[in-house]
């Protein structure tokens, strides 16, 4: 390895480093968003075995709660899309948050595939550069 491909694997390990974080942030990303549809599945779970015309605790987000009265524990609104909204049986809503929840999942895995293939072509270039750079300081 001379001294012009030895910049250029560095410049491969920038760009490696630059892949590796960018992963790191989309698998928070998505693990947010998993966390999200689990309690969303869970509240929607127990808002079906509440009485019509009870008061109940509904989550707003950042810990906080409102109360509301049940009018009807059997339709809900889930997003579908593109800021869209509309109204399903409560059981076909809690299945749209399932299959998203099982698309989460599946993409924070194949994220999780490509970082450690990311990780593993990082590292041994960064064993091979560290040689190669051992062997140009034995030569001066």
């Amino acid at each position: 390895m001379n001294e012009r491909e030895l910049q250029q694997s560095l410049a491969t390990l920038d760009l490696y480093r630059a892949q590796l974080e960018s992963l790191v942030e989309q698998q928070q990303l998505v693990q947010m968003s998993m966390e999200e549809h689990a309690r969303a599945k869970a509240t929607l779970a127990s808002f079906a075995t509440t009485e019509e015309d009870s008061e109940i605790l509904v989550p707003v987000g950042g810990n906080s709660f409102v109360f509301a009265k049940v009018g009807s524990n059997k339709k809900a609104i889930v997003g579908i899309g593109s800021g869209v909204s509309v109204e399903k049986p409560l059981e076909e809503a809690l299945k749209t948050i399932d299959a998203r929840l099982e698309e989460l999942v599946e993409t924070f895995k194949k994220l999780g595939e490509r970082r450690a293939s990311v990780e593993a072509q990082s590292s041994q270039l960064s064993q091979a550069v560290q040689q190669e750079y051992q062997k140009m300081q034995l030569q001066v």
